[in-house]
């Protein structure tokens, strides 16, 4: 029986540690390329010519090893080196004239060294060339084994070939070879992100046919595939089965904590966040872990049912299992009791996430200014809570919206903070914003109350200076404050630039005489 493949995390390990003493030498001339160099054909005659199924399995003994340092080494000096080939030639076509020259000095001497190639290969995105070194490999005088056919199948699923993958693994079966689970749960999980889900069951009714066990991790890609295409009870019934059986892991829990994170993400996005309750509730008898990526599930899955306190809760649930929640975990809980208008909620929630020091999105800042201003209209006591955050928005130099700004212009006259007011109006001016006259009329008649009528005059000019659209209530405000206060030629000045603008003005002898008659 052949040794295993090695593991897809072994063939993923990172590779940064250099060793002085390589296999092999690599080498890159002016032209950018990879100086390879096959072993002598007759040094291998009499192998190539016996070669039978005992010694292609025996040759299996050349496996990729990832955590020996000599490794890494090759690895690290292929990639770099097939990633520095010019990108204005043909790759394909150098590498092939490379292989064809007796005078190169990177020597492949096993099946091993031309893993490590094939392997540097798929590292360095390059399926092409992948394929076109593999058929190559007979002029090697070579013979695949376990690892190659690994390495081909991990090749197949980056180029998004899932169905040749899948092929490849059924051919690599039949012959005899019996790849380890990691190897497969690469194809498995390749085929369940594209929503193949019925050949990723294929590729398990095989696996059961052979007589070869799947690992949990298998598992959770299935559940997730399920999951992705919507067939969450078929996700739901397979974890039961995960839980009830071991799946032949030697002092493995047959389930673990995502396998049950990733059926409960599921039935939180078709609205049945209770069901995934109960599942944390189960994962937690058993004594699983929870981590954050499943309390961030919850919380979408309540918000997303118009339930954002119960949100609330999961975030305080989690700082009692010991899970310290994330920018994601506020920031979802924010963005639902936003969204369900639960105004005093969010607020305790904003000011959570400043205190840690987690960055606020800015467009949820300005969604809180705008509802704690419109619920002051109510309740009064938030009114110098929109003052705060609207306060630490330009603190921090955000761009605050148009909308959000008129908002708090109102805000500022409703709180008789009329010089907030005018800051206000004049930044608005500043960053470009369209003015509107409704924004100046609260202002005016709060200045014009305070006995501020030249402020309340220059706000006006401000307003026509920017191209604002003038208002009838703006200008019959001044002028008959104006004329009360004696300076009648000041207000006949406006009430002629009224006139101009198009503004018929009613004074208020005229509204007094209307009322008698």
């Amino acid at each position: 029986m052949p040794p295993p493949i090695p593991t897809f995390s072994q063939l993923s390990q990172p590779h940064h540690t250099l060793i002085k003493t390589p296999l092999f030498t690599i080498k890159s001339n002016n032209n950018n390329t990879i100086n390879i160099k096959p072993i002598n054909p007759s040094l291998l005659t009499t192998h190539s010519s016996s070669l039978t199924n005992s010694s292609i399995k025996q040759s299996t003994n050349n496996l990729i090893d990832f955590k020996d340092k000599t490794t890494r080494f090759r690895l690290k000096n292929l990639l770099r080196s097939i990633t520095s080939l010019s990108s204005s030639k043909n790759k394909t076509h150098i590498l092939e004239q490379i292989l064809e020259k007796d005078d190169t000095i990177f020597q492949i001497q096993t099946i091993s060294d031309f893993n490590h190639l094939l392997m540097a290969l798929v590292i360095a995105q390059e399926p092409e060339l992948f394929q076109t070194i593999f058929t190559k490999l007979p002029s090697f005088h070579l013979v695949p084994d376990c690892c190659t056919y690994s390495i081909m199948i991990r090749c197949h699923c980056e180029k998004n070939d899932v169905d040749e993958a899948k092929r490849l693994l059924f051919t690599v079966l039949e012959n005899g070879f019996e790849p380890d689970a990691a190897t497969i749960t690469v194809l498995i999980n390749s085929l369940c992100k594209r929503g193949k889900v019925k050949k990723a069951m294929e590729v398990f009714g095989f696996m059961e046919r052979k007589g070869l066990k799947l690992g949990v991790q298998a598992y959770n890609c299935l559940l997730k595939g399920f999951c992705y295409v919507g067939r969450v009870e078929e996700a739901v019934e397979i974890l039961m089965k995960m839980k009830e059986r071991n799946l032949g892991l030697v002092g493995v829990l047959g389930v673990d904590i995502y396998s049950y994170s990733a059926v409960m993400n599921g039935l939180c996005k078709v609205g049945r966040s209770d069901e995934a309750m109960r599942l944390f509730n189960e994962a937690i008898e058993i004594g699983l872990i929870p981590n954050v990526v499943i309390f961030n599930a919850l919380i979408q899955g309540y918000s997303r049912e118009g339930r954002p306190v119960e949100g609330v809760g999961v975030l305080k649930m989690m700082k009692e299992h010991g899970c310290v929640p994330d920018c994601i975990s506020y920031s979802t809980v924010l963005h639902g009791l936003l969204k369900w208008d639960e105004i005093v909620g969010a607020l305790w929630v904003y000011k959570e996430m400043v205190e840690i020091g987690f960055e606020v999105d800015l467009r949820m800042v300005g969604t809180l200014v705008r509802r704690l201003c419109k619920k002051s209209w109510r309740e009064k006591c938030l009114l110098e809570d929109a003052y705060e955050v609207f306060e630490k928005m330009k603190e921090k130099g955000l761009v605050v919206g148009k909308r959000t700004m008129e908002v708090m212009v109102e805000a500022y006259c409703r709180g008789k903070k009329f010089d907030e007011a005018l800051v206000s109006l004049n930044d608005m001016v500043r960053w470009g914003y369209s003015l509107e006259a409704i924004c100046f009329e609260k202002g005016i008649r709060g200045l014009c109350r305070q006995g501020r009528v030249d402020e309340a005059v220059s706000s006006l000019v401000l307003l026509h200076a920017n191209g604002g659209i003038l208002d009838r209530n703006c200008f019959e405000v001044l002028v008959n404050e104006l004329n009360a206060l004696g300076r009648v030629f000041c207000g006949s000045v406006l009430f002629g630039l009224a006139l101009k603008q198009g503004v018929v003005l009613v004074r208020d002898k005229d509204v007094q005489a209307d009322k008698r008659c």
